[in-house]
């Protein structure tokens, strides 16, 4: 992370330092999917813990909750996901999970959809996994995400999969689970258009430059999950350092 204390002009520092902050707020930032291991976790939090920041959640897995706690205990919200990333897992399985990310305290999940579901047009099913769910947990998560492979959708798959949500209730969608899935500027606006005002849609996968995160913002985006958090507000300090004339060109 850029190192502020070499600015001569303090304000600016400072004024820097809070924007930052408030672009780190708005990301989901961590280390998930089942190769991931216990020296990648610490080796995240590490860093993340070296800039002061906080992001508006660290994603991890569900098995390495204990092991986040006990190194930073209640510093970060955590976010966990179900049925990552194919949503192969039973409904009654989802459910039983979802239980215990409750009784663990985290309060901001999302969870996979069935893909095999989806890719063979069982709307229908989708719906009413979805509305289960969505029935036994509304109000009880402050983020309850579902995530779509839009990556891997049609255009017409897409509205047909948004309508099977919009039919359960679900407020939050996921678009991509990451997993080598990047998300795009076409898919958001997609849904801006077939949905505007309905969706709270949580861009992943891909979003690894300080050009693609802010696009997402404009698009309406509130929660942006990106590994390339730290990253993309060290690029955006150095530059808003440049606006204010707080480095040499």
């Amino acid at each position: 992370m850029i190192d502020l204390t070499k600015v001569e002009n303090r304000a600016i520092a400072e004024r820097v330092r809070e924007e930052g902050r408030e672009l780190m707020s708005k990301a989901h930032f961590g280390v998930q999917g089942i190769a991931k291991t216990e020296n990648d976790v610490k080796a995240a939090l590490s860093r993340l813990q070296k800039t002061g920041f906080k992001p508006m959640a660290f994603d991890t897995e569900m098995n390495f909750v204990p092991i986040v706690r006990n190194i930073v205990g209640d510093t970060y919200n955590l976010h966990c996901a179900v049925s990552y990333p194919l949503g192969r897992m039973t409904l009654k399985k989802k459910m039983q999970d979802l239980e215990t990310l409750l009784k663990m305290d985290i309060k901001d999940v999302c969870v996979c959809l069935d893909w095999q579901a989806i890719f063979s047009h069982r709307y229908k099913d989708v719906e009413k996994e979805a509305r289960a769910i969505v029935k036994e947990f509304d109000g009880l998560f402050t983020k309850n995400a579902y995530v779509i492979p839009a990556t891997l959708l049609s255009d017409t798959e897409m509205k047909d999969t948004l309508s099977a949500l919009d039919e359960a209730g679900v407020y939050s969608v996921k678009v991509n689970p990451g997993c080598k899935l990047g998300v795009s500027f076409e898919e958001v606006a997609l849904i801006k258009r077939l949905y505007p005002n309905r969706f709270d849609i949580h861009p992943s996968g891909n979003i690894r430059t300080l050009e693609a995160f802010e696009k997402f913002m404009e698009l309406g985006c509130q929660v942006i999950h990106t590994a390339s958090a730290l990253d993309i507000v060290e690029a955006y300090m150095e530059r808003q350092l440049k606006i204010y004339g707080g480095i040499e060109e």
